[in-house]
């Protein structure tokens, strides 16, 4: 017996020293030793009943040996528990990172917010500025009525005097409108965007016709009379664009040539082309004056206008006793575009 319990104890030094030596050092560091201290207690409690089994005399000595026992089972089980002291240590080390990564991330989020205002004011001051509008140069146009134009005009006439031939046998006529025509050239010059100045040089002619009915037959007499009008007017323009005027001044004539034609019933007995020498009345003179409307067209504007004509006297020789001023009703049609601008 003596020698089974001396066999004991060297099992139980032995079984102590090599728990001591495995024993990690993680435990004895470890900062929360309650798990572990349970985990002694139980043991404890459990083994105390196995060694009182095997206890085989109730000498005073061997009442050490149980307490012998209850260290190597101890020691014997305390090597089995690091893992949960290794779990606690782990999460214990773990949260510090979380929270570092926390702080990290609250951190960014307030360098993001602190950095976008400045990203904006950086995007808003990058922005390209606008480009300044150029400076417009204030220069006439087409329509503006300034400086020097040239054009063309054309249309028809009418003499509204009443034409007796004064023929025998012409009583029983009456005198007829016969259309008559007028073209050339206008040069016009702006001296504002009212006022103008307007030249024109005309080739017009004229035509008057008797026409009646005498013995059952049909007659018609027809002269018409050409000539170069040099008319000066003065006219005055008002709008932007669309621009309507007046114009009025004198006008020279001066006679070229005539013609009389004579017909009886369809047939033409005469057709006569009458040359004007010093002794007729080849010059002319009077007032002339119209209305009108200037619409914008490409470069230039179109021109309608109607005029009237009113004579004054000629150079006839002799001078009639009662002179007739010719009225002459004009309604043309041209073009005037500018000279020069743009």
């Amino acid at each position: 017996m003596k020698a089974s319990l001396f066999t004991i104890c060297l099992l139980a030094i032995g079984l102590l020293a090599e728990a001591q030596t495995a024993k990690p050092k993680t435990t004895a560091t470890a900062t929360k030793p309650k798990p572990v201290a349970t985990a002694q207690k139980k043991t404890t409690t459990a083994a105390k009943p196995k060694v009182a089994v095997k206890k085989p005399a109730p000498k005073p000595a061997v009442a050490t040996a149980p307490a012998a026992t209850t260290t190597t089972v101890a020691s014997v089980t305390t090597p089995a528990e690091p893992a949960p002291v290794l779990a606690q240590q782990t999460t214990v080390e773990t949260k510090p990172e979380v929270e570092t990564t926390t702080k990290e991330s609250t951190k960014r989020s307030k360098k993001a917010k602190a950095e976008k205002p400045e990203k904006v004011k950086a995007e808003k001051a990058e922005k390209p500025a606008k480009p300044e509008k150029p400076v417009r140069v204030k220069t006439e146009s087409a329509y503006s009525g300034k400086g020097l134009s040239v054009g063309i005009r054309g249309g028809v006439n009418a003499l509204l005097n009443e034409f007796n031939p004064g023929v025998e046998g012409t009583e029983a006529g009456q005198s007829e409108t016969a259309p008559g025509f007028t073209g050339g050239v206008i040069i016009n010059y702006g001296v504002g965007n009212v006022f103008s100045i307007q030249p024109e040089i005309l080739y017009t002619r004229r035509s008057v016709k008797f026409a009646g009915e005498e013995s059952g037959q049909k007659f018609s007499v027809q002269a018409s009379f050409n000539a170069v009008e040099v008319p000066l007017l003065l006219k005055l323009s008002f709008g932007r664009k669309t621009r309507f005027f007046v114009n009025a001044g004198p006008y020279i004539s001066y006679g070229l040539d005539g013609r009389v034609k004579f017909v009886v019933d369809g047939q033409t007995l005469a057709d006569e082309k009458q040359k004007l020498t010093n002794d007729d009345a080849r010059l002319e003179y009077g007032v002339t004056g119209g209305l009108g409307v200037s619409i914008p067209a490409g470069p230039g504007s179109i021109l309608i206008e109607g005029r009237y004509h009113y004579s004054l006297g000629n150079n006839a020789d002799p001078k009639p006793v009662e002179y007739v001023s010719q009225q002459v009703a004009t309604f043309s049609v041209g073009y005037l575009f500018p000279l020069g601008r743009r």
